[in-house]
């Protein structure tokens, strides 16, 4: 019989409800204890959710609870520090995106979590089908070798008004809110960057949100990156609340080919003019031919939600295919943006990571013959 998992979860908004209904799904998974900072909201959650016992206090709740791991869901700023308390009592822990506020917090929180060989999983959570699917045409055979990227979240702006226009709060913008999928996409797909430079600024202090409130904005909204990798190739990183619409895409560029990501109604695209890609259906994007979606290996694709992740490399004692290692250098990215755009420099990355996927080095290699 497969061994149950009891966990707790930190954070009474409306992020947490996804992690409750994707528990609800799974054999052996329950959550135990719901925390808020007012026991009220905490209370509220619990009886909404089915979930036995609430706590306004998180150390009390590890400490009271025979918890196998918690669930990190509370706003920005306050994400690093129940991590800490959950790995100095040997807790798993999922936590929310961003990992902190600071860099230094995100290195303390990956290191103590080694130290304690727990699991540590940090969201964003790129594990899914389409994702998957694009990660396997980077591939010389289908690119040729990687030129270039492109990587986007931008919309109009979160429509609460709470703390994600409050800099006091959030500790930042568009940039830990929206650009961390961006990045952490791209490195998932293209392993480990070098360096970065950024321009970011609050392009619209005075903002009316949800249902016709007046906000004053003092967070990043308009914030635009060029990530460089060691090969020479640069990535534009772009997040924007200032659009009519979402924009969520991400594309890789190759000196024979291109593949897109949520792009123009495609959940995966490659345009191939040299070659037809095996086992894809043809069609036009961006009104242009020899381009190609893998429709049929999407739909074959196994879904697995970021609760069964955490659970499975939980129960396996094997750490997320996005490892912590992995997330900090995503996150490095980010405050290495800011500090670029405060200085004005280029900022040299000092974080690595072993990419899951292996890719062969030589798709980067643009200068040993001729291509």
């Amino acid at each position: 019989m497969t061994q149950p998992i009891r966990l707790g979860m930190i954070g009474s908004g409306h992020v947490s409800n996804r992690y409750f209904e994707q528990a609800a799904r799974l054999d052996g998974v329950r959550f135990v204890a719901t925390c808020a900072r007012s026991l009220d909201s905490a209370r509220l959650k619990a009886e909404q959710v089915g979930v036995p016992r609430w706590y306004d206090d998180y150390r009390v709740m590890m400490d009271a609870e025979e918890l196998d791991g918690v669930v990190v869901a509370t706003p920005h700023s306050v994400h690093a520090e129940p991590a800490l308390a959950a790995f100095e009592r040997g807790l798993h822990v999922m936590n929310e995106k961003p990992m902190a506020t600071s860099f230094e917090e995100c290195r303390r929180m990956v290191e103590q979590a080694e130290a304690a060989g727990v699991v540590f999983m940090s969201l964003p959570y790129d594990m899914h089908p389409s994702l998957l699917t694009a990660a396997s045409y980077v591939d010389e055979r289908y690119l040729g070798k990687i030129t270039g990227a492109e990587s986007q979240l931008s919309l109009p702006g979160p429509w609460r008004d709470n703390w994600y226009y409050d800099r006091s709060v959030s500790h930042g913008g568009a940039v830990l809110d929206c650009l961390v999928y961006a990045v952490s996409r791209l490195v998932a797909l293209l392993g480990p960057a070098v360096s970065v430079m950024a321009e970011a600024g609050t392009l619209i202090p005075r903002r009316i949100v949800g249902d016709g409130k007046r906000v004053l904005s003092d967070v990043d909204d308009n914030v635009t990156v060029l990530l460089g990798f060691a090969g020479g190739q640069q990535a534009v990183l772009r997040t924007l609340w200032g659009l009519s619409f979402k924009l969520n895409n991400t594309l890789i560029y190759g000196r024979k080919g291109t593949l897109a990501w949520n792009d123009s109604g495609f959940p995966v695209v490659l345009h191939s003019p040299g070659q037809p890609i095996p086992g894809a259906e043809p069609v036009r994007w961006r009104g242009l031919a020899d381009c190609y979606a893998p429709t049929a290996q999407l739909a074959s694709a196994q879904q697995e939600s970021p609760i069964a992740h955490f659970v499975r490399c939980m129960r396996s004692g094997v750490q997320p295919v996005q490892s912590a290692r992995q997330q900090l250098h995503v996150h490095e990215i980010m405050f290495a943006a800011y500090r670029s755009a405060e200085t004005g420099k280029r900022v040299a990355l000092t974080t690595t990571f072993v990419h899951g996927d292996k890719l062969d080095p030589a798709i980067f290699d643009t200068k040993s013959g001729y291509i």
